[in-house]
């Protein structure tokens, strides 16, 4: 198991440590802090995954001590705050992120500052039957305590207020940021209980995982765009309504501006019209030729070649960040469609 563990863990430690470099090289590309921060956290990942190969040798991990240690308790709450760096980047809430780190924060450090600058001595849990012995003495429930708040900030996260009008990543990546963090906080959760040695080795395994999964939405995936917003008015709409729920469609996609929301979706619409799917795609057949998916790509895409005619100097990931784009992969896959041409092609072609 320790030769596992030792190739697993020198794996991580190489592709954390690239990552970082690749992120850091390419920081200025996004107009925001990001990737700064994901490219120090991953490095910071990598040195904790060095560490743990010398461990893992010497027979001081987390499965060869005692459950729910204060620095197994306590230290990867300092971690965790720091995961919320990232993603506020990326969604930008509507609030300001001063209020949200506070929020988010000010409870954590209470907790860690308690814990570890306290003076609390702690009494070493090694069986269930030990924790049920002690179980009334404060160091104990306070540190059972310290992990059940920390399984709840997992899931925090989720609660943060989205606008996809502010927001640089799609409603999608969010969630799977999300799930990854709640997934990571919950198998430490499990370990601190269980020192089950290959719970770790699975702790580890979706560490990496989710680490060179945000690197690659970062590098191959996200469209880069400035923090500023593109205004430009789209006077692309129908006025000619012939039924009732035609007219609210049209509402929703011109004076909401929904087809520019990058969740939108047949389903989303459905909901927010309190109608029928059939009925929405038979109302979009009916009065574009089209169906949903083709309109609304039709209508993203002929805005993005509008902007590009208007002025070829423009940035084209802004322009498709507007319409609706997060992932630089599906806007360059609509365009060629669309036009029979990439975006660098059709550009060059206006030269």
């Amino acid at each position: 198991m320790k030769f596992i563990a030792t190739i697993l863990l020198g794996f991580m430690t190489v592709a954390l440590a690239t990552s970082g470099v690749l992120l850091w090289k390419r920081r200025k590309e996004t107009g925001d802090y990001s990737r700064i921060i994901w490219a120090v956290f991953s490095w910071i990942s990598a040195f904790f995954a060095l560490t743990f190969i010398m461990r893992t040798w010497q027979e001081t991990t987390t499965a060869d001590g005692a459950f729910f240690e204060p620095e197994h308790t306590f230290v990867p709450i300092l971690m965790q705050m720091t995961f919320f760096l990232y993603p506020l980047e990326l969604i930008r809430p509507t609030i300001s992120r001063t209020k949200v780190y506070a929020l988010l924060f000010t409870p954590l450090i209470l907790v860690v500052v308690v814990g570890m600058c306290a003076g609390i001595e702690y009494t070493p849990i090694y069986t269930y039957a030990d924790l049920w012995l002690h179980i009334g003495e404060f160091n104990v429930w306070f540190r059972l305590l310290t992990l059940a708040v920390m399984l709840f900030y997992c899931f925090s996260l989720l609660l943060v207020p989205y606008d996809w009008r502010e927001s640089s990543a799609d409603k999608k990546f969010i969630t799977f940021y999300s799930c990854g963090f709640c997934l990571m906080g919950l198998l430490h959760f499990v370990i601190q209980f269980t020192h089950a040695y290959w719970l770790i080795l699975a702790h580890q395994v979706v560490w990496i995982t989710f680490f060179l999964g945000i690197a690659w939405y970062e590098l191959k995936e996200r469209l880069l765009v400035s923090s500023e917003t593109l205004e430009r008015e789209d006077s692309d709409s129908c006025d000619s309504i012939d039924n009732d729920l035609w007219g609210r469609i049209l509402f929703l996609l011109d004076n909401q501006e929904k087809w520019r929301d990058p969740n939108l979706s047949l389903t989303s619409m459905s909901e927010l019209l309190e109608s029928n799917r059939t009925y929405i795609g038979e109302a979009f057949k009916r009065n574009t030729g089209m169906t949903f998916i083709e309109y609304l790509t039709r209508r993203r895409i002929d805005y993005v070649i509008a902007g590009v005619k208007d002025n070829p100097k423009a940035d084209i990931h802004e322009l498709f960040n507007h319409v609706g784009y997060r992932q630089r992969s599906t806007a360059w896959r609509n365009f060629q469609k669309i036009t029979g041409m990439t975006p660098t092609e059709f550009v060059d072609n206006l030269k």
